[in-house]
């Protein structure tokens, strides 16, 4: 469930209008035609307290043009009756009740057990806080039926609120500097094209697609499985788009597709501590899952360095809550705590104050390239020093 800076931001999306936005009217480059045997999709919401929500997701979906589909709403645990009163509105729709919140992760595989035992050709992953446009799943089952090698596909996804803002067109992951990247809107057309010609070279290979509507086939479910469960929320669909990616899928942000995306509202705000606390935990299972040897002993040094400049920089901007849940990320990752916000640790209180009022306290920077290892930053900065003022190194 991904939900980050985005690049392209300043690139206005199609306005809003009635129940749901026409997409002739919108800056999404030309159709295509699906072909008349329409595959199989099952589409899955996922409802945790957000009956609003997904009560505006469902209505667009209603007018969907793609005739076969099965809209599924999972309750992940909801209070109240909210299942109930999805049932009655919406007839058609199948309601899957879980008995507590199984996270992003856990609620979606839900959904996918049941899409692949029905007879599931695609089965897509939306959240709840989407509004479809009435052509957005024949676009994406398009772009899919004509590309034999790609498994997961997203459409662009613009914001909700005005001026509908491109929130994503693809990511990549920085490993090195710990982080992602988005696409603007032009590069992800680049990279489609260039999927189109079959080059050897895709410039932004591999294309990251996160799970705010995941269009995935069949055979992707059979061959990678589900979702780690591990993660909760946050992170899951990067390692699912990777573990998909080495086994030998292509990826494809689908242009011509778009839906909007209200931001922030699965745990209430886009700053909520608890956001914090699952992005700053589940990085370390992102990356060390795919370390071995020198690189995954060596790692959580870097890891809690790259912590530490997050804490950082949260300190400066007041966020005290967010510091102490990056923290308690930190301490859940480094001993392998996984799971649900509500079994969260806390980092020791002594730790905490060697890390704040000590390290941080004293020299930050210099102690978060000391623990992170990095050697030619030290080294840099020794050299910057003594140009500048030769006494001054030994102040360091």
């Amino acid at each position: 469930m991904a939900e980050a800076a985005v690049g392209g931001g300043t690139q206005a999306g199609p306005e809003l209008s009635g129940v749901v936005p026409e997409c002739n009217s919108t800056p999404l480059i030309g159709k295509t035609t699906v072909p008349k045997k329409e595959p199989l999709v099952f589409v899955i919401v996922l409802n945790w307290n957000g009956l609003a929500d997904t009560t505006e997701c469902l209505r667009s979906l209603s007018l969907l043009e793609y005739q076969n589909k099965r809209v599924v709403v999972v309750d992940n645990g909801s209070n109240g009756a909210e299942a109930v009163k999805i049932e009655t509105a919406f007839p058609l729709v199948t309601v899957i009740r879980n008995g507590k919140n199984l996270g992003y992760a856990g609620g979606n595989n839900v959904g996918i057990r049941y899409a692949v035992k029905n007879g599931a050709d695609y089965i897509w992953l939306l959240n709840n806080d989407t509004k479809v446009p009435a052509d957005c799943l024949t676009e994406l089952v398009a772009a899919g039926e004509k590309r034999s090698r790609v498994g997961l596909l997203s459409p662009v996804i613009y914001s909700y609120a005005p001026p509908n803002a491109i929130e994503f067109a693809g990511a990549v992951l920085h490993e090195q500097a710990e982080e992602q990247s988005t696409l603007t809107l032009d590069e992800a057309r680049e990279a489609t094209s260039e999927s189109d010609a079959r080059h050897d070279r895709r410039p932004f290979s591999p294309i990251l697609v996160w799970g705010t509507a995941l269009l995935l086939k069949r055979r992707v479910a059979d061959v990678v499985g589900l979702l780690d469960e591990r993660y909760f929320a946050y992170h899951e669909d990067i390692d699912y788009c990777l573990r998909a990616l080495t086994a030998g899928f292509e990826t494809l942000i689908v242009p011509e597709a778009g839906l909007y995306h209200k931001r922030g509202r699965s745990l209430g705000s886009e700053r909520s501590p608890i956001k914090e606390y699952l992005q700053v935990r589940n990085w370390y299972l992102l990356r060390t899952t795919r370390l071995s040897g020198w690189q995954r002993w060596t790692y959580p040094g870097k890891y809690l360095a790259w912590v530490l400049n997050r804490v950082l920089n949260a300190t400066q901007a007041q966020k005290d809550a967010a510091v102490d849940h990056a923290l308690d990320g930190a301490w859940d990752a480094l001993r392998g705590h996984w799971g649900s916000w509500e079994t969260k640790g806390k980092m020791p209180k002594s730790l905490k104050a060697f890390l704040l009022k000590g390290l941080l306290a004293w020299h930050p920077y210099f102690s978060i390239m000391v623990i992170g290892g990095d050697l030619k930053g030290l080294w840099s900065q020794v050299v910057k020093r003594l140009l500048r003022n030769p006494a001054s190194a030994d102040k360091m």
